[in-house]
């Protein structure tokens, strides 16, 4: 039996909730939709999340910015104050991002995705400082200084990568112009960049440019998926039930491989990076993949793997923003069927997906940590009681995530855990033992076993979402004398177990 003892007597100090500082939606004009807005609504209620990051603000169908017929800008705001009123109306805070680039403004017609978004510098950095210049001073004179001196502007995404067909230079400038038309209106107003996909040596390279050139920079940000590189001659995308669009992504979609633990490794690889002038840095984007066809997103073994990365990442960066809410998500083309893969931790109809319950057992911990030496644990006091969080991260995968994760995969029985607080405050507490794992909270693997025609029926879907609603498995009233309580779970592979003592 595998034994885990948490002593109450033990405090390690707050807890550090910056996992649920950032969550990332769609892009902007898909927050004008009121299914996302009711996702966005539900997790930000029941995870926590405080900030929310997308792109495509400055997208044509978000029409802020288009020229007459005269050659002269047009500037319009008014989808974009439907947008940012919501996220300050149901309590979220914006994580602004400048992309992508306006085809007005565009020096040339590269784009990417299904949505073709302009993945150009601008043809005239003068129209684009005012641009910027103007959309910062809207956001002040709409929502006040004091308001927008809490929000973080962020300047391109992926500049590394495929979202830039600039050079470093040219991102470094794109930077600067931006950067300096912020500040104009607000010095207070926090800016940075430069959100890269892999070369972490762009990090300390901004830093010192910014220095160099006394140009504003307040934080770095980065973003990481646990991946290993594409793996030749496994599969194709040809041999996957993908659709074809245009101009589609420029990497295979198929051939790849979860690496548990992957972003950690790169968090720590920034802070070596950066260990000689330590910065406040933000990782913008983080998940287990970045390919939107994966059914490893929609597997109970997501959630074991996730929490292994977020409790390994405490107390090193500013936030961690998981990518994404939901499945309304249109990158790679709209949803193919009810489970597909997508990014979210919820499903086009709002159906939670085992990853969504590793944010909401995070979001159920109490602010003081308590010592457990188990690196899969986390354990807790609140006012009210105390918390223990555990979970099992076995990892076995012979094959690429679209053909292992895409089948029903039982787990493997293994040896009782037993988990035991001590030194417990007497009194009268009501237990509680909430889970994730094979069938429970677990609505892919139910959905598999599904006969249905095109899509899932409405009933089907609202049977999905009772078998999905996080109630306890477990519940007792208890009455405790300070003497330890141990509670013995059946552990199978990633599993996840939350266990609460809520004081009467």
């Amino acid at each position: 039996m595998k034994k885990i003892t948490v002593d109450s007597s033990r405090t390690t100090g707050k807890l550090d909730r910056y996992f649920a500082r950032c969550v990332s939606a769609s892009r902007a004009y898909l927050l004008l939709r009121a299914d996302h807005r009711e996702h966005l609504k539900m997790v930000h209620d029941t995870c926590g999340f405080e900030y929310v990051r997308f792109h495509g603000l400055l997208q044509d169908d978000m029409g802020i910015y288009r020229l007459s017929k005269n050659g002269e800008p047009i500037y319009s705001f008014q989808y974009c104050d439907e947008v940012y009123d919501y996220l300050l109306e149901i309590g979220m805070k914006p994580f602004v991002v400048f992309d992508f680039m306006p085809e007005a403004l565009a020096s040339g017609d590269k784009t990417i995705y299904w949505e073709k978004s302009n993945i150009t510098p601008p043809a005239d950095y003068d129209a684009w400082q005012e641009l910027i210049y103007r959309i910062t001073r809207h956001f002040t004179l709409r929502y006040g200084a004091e308001e927008v001196k809490t929000w973080f502007f962020e300047v391109w995404n992926e500049p590394d990568g495929w979202f830039f067909t600039g050079d470093r230079e040219e991102y470094f400038k794109l930077y600067e112009v931006t950067a300096r038309a912020v500040k104009a209106v607000c010095p207070d107003y926090k800016i940075g960049g430069p959100s890269v996909a892999g070369a972490h040596d762009w990090l300390p390279a901004l830093r010192d440019h910014c220095r160099e050139h006394n140009i504003p920079l307040d934080f770095l940000t980065a973003h990481s998926y646990c991946l290993t590189d594409h793996t030749p001659g496994v599969k194709s995308d040809a041999d996957c039930h993908v659709p074809t669009w245009s101009p589609g992504t420029p990497w295979p979609l198929s051939n790849l491989k979860l690496v548990p633990g992957g972003a950690t490794q790169s968090v720590d690889h920034v802070l070596e990076v950066m260990k000689d002038d330590p910065m406040e840095i933000h990782y913008t984007e983080w998940g287990l993949t970045f390919c939107y066809w994966d059914p490893l997103h929609d597997s109970y073994r997501a959630p074991s793997h996730m929490l292994r990365v977020l409790k390994d990442c405490m107390n090193k960066i500013s936030s961690l923003s998981f990518c994404e809410v939901s499945d309304v998500f249109e990158e790679d083309g709209p949803p193919t069927t009810n489970f597909h893969g997508g990014f979210g931790l919820l499903t086009l109809q709002g159906i939670p997906k085992p990853s969504y319950f590793a944010y909401r057992f995070l979001a159920m911990l109490g602010d003081t940590q308590l010592f457990c030496p188990d690196e899969n644990t986390l354990a807790t006091q609140s006012n009210t009681g105390y918390q223990i969080l555990t979970w099992n991260c076995d990892h076995f995968q012979k094959e690429e995530n679209i053909l292992y994760f895409g089948q029903d995969i039982p787990p493997e029985e293994q040896e009782d855990l037993l988990l035991t607080l001590e030194s417990p405050l007497p009194g009268r507490y009501t237990a509680r033992l909430y889970a994730v794992g094979y069938g429970i909270n677990d609505p892919y693997t139910t959905f598999l076993h599904t006969e249905y025609e095109d899509s899932l029926s409405r009933d089907q879907v609202r049977h999905l979402k009772e078998q999905t609603d996080g109630r306890p498995i477990w519940e007792a009233t208890l009455e405790l004398d300070g003497s330890p309580f141990s509670k013995t779970i059946p552990l199978r592979t990633n599993e996840v177990y939350l266990l609460t003592l809520e004081r009467l």
